[in-house]
């Protein structure tokens, strides 16, 4: 072996490993000051050409994660035989008479729809209005857990249907049962981050660009572990926008770890 081309190899080797490895170092200084810079600066929406809604305080809120499992449903007789983990997680009823709205806004749904929940339908005092689907005649109605809605979450809502005289004739149901925060030391409630700074995780990462227009922002829990009878939910802020094109966008941060992946 040539000792004298093999050590000037190894040299050269050594030197390439050295200027890689403080060019990972550089790179990692220039975003940890971005980061700092970022977040030591104010950031002006509307100079940036984004509307937003009025934000909802968070302050003093503390939260954590939480679990729970899909209750099932007995709908007929035979059901009374079977056990729990056997039953339908979803309960579809016919609505008769068909409730009639005077218009399908939401002060107008949630005066007509009122009394049936909070009658009619078991739990229904745990459930808030979400969303409306005017393309597909449904109204949402999420989940609450404490003061905050079970976002976006098809094992924790309720969906009513209505037709072209917005008469409300029929609702599918589901629940989580058995919602319990996490236990540890590592599951303590956490403070919440305020949803401007939500807004700022959204602009730094281009998911707000000049255009566009914030519509809602709701805190509650996200799920993040989806099981067939169980899940595990964050705190979660909820934004919706509409995009430049009028399309509309709905991401989810984490609202006690910001610095997690956008949903």
């Amino acid at each position: 072996m040539d000792w004298k081309h093999a050590t000037s190899l190894f040299i050269f080797v050594f030197l390439i490993i050295n200027i890689t490895l403080g060019y990972i170092y550089y790179e990692k200084v220039q975003r940890a000051n971005i980061v700092e810079d970022t977040s030591s600066e104010k950031l002006d929406f509307k100079k940036e050409g984004i509307k937003l809604t009025k934000l909802p305080s968070a302050e003093n809120v503390k939260m954590n994660i939480v679990s729970g499992k899909s209750a099932g449903f007995t709908q007929s007789s035979s059901d009374l035989e079977k056990k729990s983990e056997e039953l339908s997680t979803v309960t579809k009823v016919e609505i008769k008479p068909a409730i009639k709205l005077t218009a399908i806004q939401e002060d107008d749904i949630i005066k007509g729809i009122k009394n049936y929940l909070l009658t009619e339908i078991d739990k229904g005092k745990e459930y808030t209005l979400s969303g409306i689907d005017r393309a597909n005649k449904k109204l949402y109605f999420d989940q609450m857990y404490g003061e905050y809605p079970i976002l976006n979450n098809d094992k924790a809502q309720i969906k009513f249907s209505y037709n072209e005289k917005n008469e409300v004739t029929s609702f599918e149901q589901t629940y989580l049962k058995d919602i319990q925060e996490g236990l540890g030391k590592n599951n303590e409630k956490k403070k919440v981050i305020p949803a401007i700074e939500a807004l700022e995780v959204l602009y730094y990462q281009t998911k707000l660009e000049c255009g566009d227009e914030v519509m809602s922002v709701r805190l509650g829990y996200y799920s993040i572990v989806r099981e067939v009878r169980g899940q595990v939910l964050k705190p979660t802020w909820q934004v919706a926008v509409r995009k430049v094109d009028s399309s509309i966008e709905t991401y989810y941060v984490d609202a006690v770890n910001p610095e997690q992946p956008i949903l």
